[in-house]
């Protein structure tokens, strides 16, 4: 999605998971027959935990971690697929 919008860099410490990474996470979830599975990176996990646990907390450090500018490259740069 992030390349395909073209967008900017992520945050520092933000990383997505490969197409390979997402297929071997389906196919174990397949294995061991669990109704989700979860690909996210650790750090992502564990940004919505806690944005669960303290949501206008995790809203406030995602605005300033620049999550509006990420939003609106994303939303930019995908406009062309609706």
């Amino acid at each position: 999605m992030f390349a395909d919008a073209g967008a900017i860099e992520l945050p520092p410490g933000v990383t997505t998971k490969s197409p390979e990474d997402v297929a071997a996470a389906v196919l174990r979830a397949i294995e061991r027959n669990r109704a989700e599975v979860d690909v996210a990176p650790l750090p992502l996990r564990l940004g919505a935990t806690f944005a669960g646990i303290a949501p206008q907390v995790a809203a406030s450090v995602s605005r300033r971690a620049g999550s509006a500018q990420v939003a609106a490259d994303l939303a930019a740069g995908q406009v062309d697929k609706r």
